[in-house]
């Protein structure tokens, strides 16, 4: 159980240290790990559209759409 938040935590902090603005985005945290990743900020993820972003991280568009409304959320 301690290795569980341990973990937790550590993503948890990953997140707000390399993903500007991502770990506060309301998604599933296996797509918060794919944005920090590739290193996009939520601001830069602002600047594109869904097939942009689909494209680029090789993902379905709904999910890059899921990314974006999630995103302008914290605007």
């Amino acid at each position: 159980m301690m290795s569980v938040v341990f973990t937790m935590t550590l993503v948890s902090r990953t997140y707000e240290t390399c993903g500007e603005g991502i770990a506060d985005m309301p998604i599933a945290d296996g797509l918060k790990e794919a944005l920090v990743n590739s290193g996009l900020t939520r601001k830069q993820i602002l600047t594109y559209g869904t097939d942009e972003l689909a494209s680029m991280l090789e993902i379905e568009q709904y999910v890059a759409n899921l990314i974006l409304e999630a995103a302008k959320q914290l605007d």
